[in-house]
């Protein structure tokens, strides 16, 4: 996946994302869900909560363009279906949270 306009970069999405689905979370508190099409070179994208910014997804035969007008601190990647599950902290707790598969590789 390729991140485009004020931020150029590309995203190496892991297989666990290409076959489950993923999560983009953004720092205005946009939260996009993609999932790979099946060639796994092109994504269908689907706004999960709206933030701040401005979305366009736009549809495409060959998968989909995704337009985000704002100023981004941060963006993350989560992998994996219960990105977008609530989980309850504990039992006795009504708080909800996100989990989120993220792994952090150092190198030596």
């Amino acid at each position: 996946m390729v991140l485009t306009g004020d931020i150029d970069t590309r995203l190496d999405v892991p297989a666990r994302g290409i076959a489950e689905g993923f999560s983009l979370a953004f720092s205005d508190g946009t939260l996009l869900r993609g999932a790979f099409l099946d060639d796994a070179s092109s994504c269908r994208f689907a706004l999960a909560v709206e933030g701040a910014a401005q979305v366009r997804i736009t549809r495409h035969e060959d998968g989909d363009g995704v337009d985000l007008n704002w100023n981004f601190e941060w963006i993350t990647l989560a992998c994996g279906q219960e990105t977008l599950q609530p989980e309850a902290a504990d039992a006795d707790e009504d708080v909800l949270q996100l989990t989120l598969d993220i792994v952090v590789e150092e190198s030596v």
